[in-house]
């Protein structure tokens, strides 16, 4: 399969940014890795005392969407990412859109989660000069 280029949000909200920097490492076993915009502090979603380090990067790889994300999944997990309800976030990897025809495409999942409109990810698509642009292509059900 051809590689393809993926927009991932990360995001970590514990004390030092450090994990950040151990998930970008990880995701270039994948491919190539490109930071799209540094590693920010920003309030969390609904909850403006607790911070999040963020950042966009863009993936090249050769993996399929679902292959990508069960490889997501399993970096988020070797990283210590816990799914407890604890509120600790070690590591969240969130594929936001693939570059398709010269431009990203939303991902389906992306959109449900109504990621576009929720701090950090509109901020940080501004501060990379990001846009992206859903398909304007009529869906057939």
């Amino acid at each position: 399969m051809p590689a393809r280029r993926w927009l991932l949000l990360l995001g970590s909200n514990l004390a030092e940014p450090q994990r950040m920097h151990d998930a970008l490492a990880a995701l270039a076993a994948l491919g190539g890795v490109v930071a799209a915009t540094p590693i920010l502090r920003l309030p969390a979603r609904g909850d403006a005392t607790r911070g999040y380090y963020n950042a966009l990067a863009t993936l090249e790889s050769g993996l399929d969407r679902e292959a990508l994300r069960a490889r997501l999944k399993q970096i988020e997990h070797g990283l210590g990412r816990r799914r407890d309800g604890s509120g600790e976030v070690a590591i969240d990897i969130d594929l936001l859109a693939t570059r398709e025809a010269d431009r990203w495409q939303p991902d389906p999942h992306a959109l449900e989660k109504d990621e576009f409109t929720q701090t950090p990810a509109r901020e940080l698509l501004e501060a990379a000069g990001i846009s992206i642009v859903a398909d304007p292509r009529p869906r057939e059900d």
